[in-house]
């Protein structure tokens, strides 16, 4: 090798082996198109990354724990059904009272198709259900019929199961983001009549889809669903967007808005796994040089070079080497090793989490970063938090009752009357029972000033009053107000210690 050839050749070996210290970011682009079917009828589709904001929760930790906390908190006092007829309660909840014709259990533990399998019961569904809502926007929940009546207005609903937004394109009247009416089979096209002899307002498998575009169409033969078929349920849907955008029919998720933030945040992380690796094996600067040998009895020698290709081969089986590995050669070589730095990023992955977790559900000091969160903000977020909690299950429970309502109209011998879903204890649970662990932290603190306040024998009655009347939450006399306790209120302390003096 000559010595004008080094520095190229050196320069290729070093970035052959620094380049695996690079990382490329991708970024999310929403590419939604709208189709036009008929003068009449409108083609919409979710948006187009519906399912890479899903692998976002699939596959980063903090989101992933956010969101199942929340799913959690949201379901946690269990579902029940309500109903002003009891035979058909009992047929939802089952029990000593349930009809014959009630599945073993009730309805509620044999109704939902979970990881593909039948007879499951509702309540991991709808922990399901709440996790795709959060994660892509829309779910979809499709009216399973009964085998032999999928063709009948009125055939019974067996159950639920999940179809995949990304594989279900929308029919909406021309111009407009309002879906098509059931019964309104003269505007819909000839060919997208459901079983029941309704219009599709939804076509799973279409090749149309988010899925079908992707894959140059479909190979399953298309599902035609009407508004009577399908529960839809969705999170900050749009009022309707334009050609371009086909919003106003299905919901945008909270990880819309930080997709960027969140691929950027994993980017980091791999690039500083490799780089920690780097700087525990070391990163090699490697001089190919040209050995001579000098033949004996004459003026002649013999010179030794790499070419191109060997020079690859061996970088190629550096790059490869583990630790404690070794490499043999035969030509001369002469190595130098240096470090690369590892920059501080606690700071920047933090900032990336404040922004990623920001829209999403739980508080951030569930699942992130939490000792670093003073005592004063956690509670405005629990309080807040609480709020979006009830807001769900609130949400849960009016969209569910028109599913469950469905069923009981349906079927031949229930009563849909005051059929209602409910995410909460049972109304003769003790009260007690029915308190989450901070509602009865408050109560223990509560009760044990007063307790404190009452064996106080220095004061008097009307001292004893004055005291009671300063708790934080104590209602006026004769008040029916519930007592809500803050135990944080420097005044309690000072009450207490003031009784106990």
């Amino acid at each position: 090798m000559s010595s004008t050839d080094q520095p190229g050749r050196i320069r290729g070996t070093l970035e052959a082996l620094s380049s695996r210290l690079n990382q490329t970011v991708e970024t999310v682009t929403r590419n939604s198109r709208i189709f036009i079917e008929s003068s009449d009828v409108d083609d919409l589709n979710p948006p187009e990354d519906i399912d890479e904001f899903h692998e976002y929760y699939r596959e980063i930790g903090i989101i992933r724990a956010n969101i199942n906390q929340f799913v959690r908190d949201v379901i946690k006092p269990g579902v029940r059904i309500e109903a002003d007829d009891d035979t058909t309660q009992a047929y939802f909840m089952g029990g000593d009272d349930a009809p014959d014709f009630a599945p073993a259990g009730g309805y509620i533990e044999n109704c939902a198709v979970i990881a593909g399998e039948k007879r499951q019961p509702f309540y991991p569904y709808l922990k399901v259900d709440i996790t795709q809502k959060w994660t892509k926007g829309t779910t979809l929940n499709e009216y399973l019929k009964q085998d032999g009546k999928e063709t009948e207005p009125k055939g019974p609903i067996t159950g639920f199961k999940h179809i995949r937004p990304e594989t279900v394109s929308a029919r909406t009247y021309a111009n407009t983001n309002i879906l098509l009416e059931p019964d309104d089979t003269e505007t819909a096209e000839s060919n997208e009549i459901t079983k029941r002899d309704e219009a599709a307002a939804y076509v799973q498998f279409d090749d149309q889809s988010i899925v079908g575009r992707r894959n140059d169409g479909m190979d399953e033969d298309e599902v035609l669903l009407s508004q009577n078929d399908v529960l839809k349920r969705t999170i900050d849907p749009d009022i309707g967007g334009d050609d371009a955008t086909e919003e106003g029919i299905f919901g945008s998720p909270p990880l819309e808005s930080v997709a960027d933030d969140a691929e950027e945040y994993r980017s980091i992380k791999r690039d500083r796994a490799v780089a920690i690796k780097k700087t525990a094996y070391g990163v090699w600067l490697v001089e190919f040089d040209t050995e001579v040998t000098e033949l004996p009895g004459n003026n002649e020698a013999i010179v030794e070079t790499w070419d191109q290709d060997e020079q690859d081969e061996w970088v190629n089986n550096v790059d490869a080497l583990e630790a404690g590995g070794i490499i043999g050669h035969d030509g001369s070589i002469t190595p130098d090793q240096w470090e690369p730095t590892i920059p501080e990023l606690d700071g920047p992955l933090e900032h990336y989490v404040s922004d990623i977790l920001a829209p999403l559900p739980s508080p951030k000091y569930t699942t992130a970063f939490g000792e670093s969160i003073a005592n004063h903000v956690s509670d405005r977020q629990e309080n807040s938090y609480q709020d979006t909690v009830t807001e769900e299950r609130r949400a849960a429970e009016r969209d569910w009752t028109q599913a469950f309502r469905e069923v009981a109209d349906r079927h031949p011998d229930l009563d849909p009357s005051g059929v209602q879903v409910k995410i909460e204890p049972e109304e003769d649970e003790s009260p007690i029972m029915s308190m989450d662990d901070d509602e009865v932290e408050r109560l223990n603190t509560y009760t044990k000033a007063v307790e404190r306040i009452e064996m106080a024998t220095t004061l008097t009655e009307e001292e004893k009053r004055d005291l009671l009347l300063q708790l934080p939450g104590t209602p006026e006399l004769g008040s029916t107000e519930e007592v809500d306790v803050d135990e944080s209120d420097p005044s309690l302390s000072d009450a207490v210690q003031g009784a106990d003096d």
